[in-house]
């Protein structure tokens, strides 16, 4: 069944995508400003993508049904073959990060930008375990999460189908 593309309902839907993505996007930043701002950090990227990958699959977990770019079935198997792939590559990074954190090197993740005391380099480190833990473990179980909630989504369409077939 062919949708049309620019409709007034589409365009809202992309508008408030659009500002959900603007709003992860702010909050990524600022829970990574504390260490951005007195560290060189090598590892912003993954980190970002840790929180932004968290937030993102939950919302899209709780509000499947009303994301219309999931209806088209071909994408949600792209989306789920890609999720596969990006749970390996999150836990991967998610393990090396861990292992450098029990080095207790702060030249491992970064060089300081400001001269680094012992309280500001364990704040550094508390901040930097808790978004590891918290974040790349949220990641991996949003992916999970996200990855059930399009098999159910498969099930329940083709459950649907098959009832419809059958009555006829």
């Amino acid at each position: 069944m062919a949708y049309p593309l620019f409709t007034r309902e589409n365009i809202l839907i992309l508008v408030k995508e659009l500002l959900w993505w603007t709003i992860t996007a702010m909050v990524t930043y600022a829970l990574l400003y504390p260490i951005i701002s007195r560290v060189y950090y090598l590892y912003t990227p993954i980190h970002a993508a840790f929180i932004f990958i968290t937030l993102t699959y939950f919302r899209w977990s709780i509000t499947f049904r009303s994301l219309l770019f999931l209806r088209p079935s071909w994408l949600r198997f792209l989306l789920f073959t890609g999720n596969l792939v990006l749970f390996i590559y999150l836990m991967q990074y998610e393990q090396t990060l861990l292992v450098k954190l029990d080095n207790y090197f702060l030249e491992d993740f970064g060089f300081p930008k400001v001269i680094m005391y012992d309280d500001i380099k364990k704040e550094i480190f508390k901040h930097l375990s808790i978004g590891f833990l918290l974040f790349g473990t949220g990641s991996l179980v949003m992916i999970s999460a996200f990855q059930m909630r399009l098999i159910i989504s498969y099930w329940q369409y083709y459950k649907h189908a098959a009832t419809r077939m059958m009555e006829d």
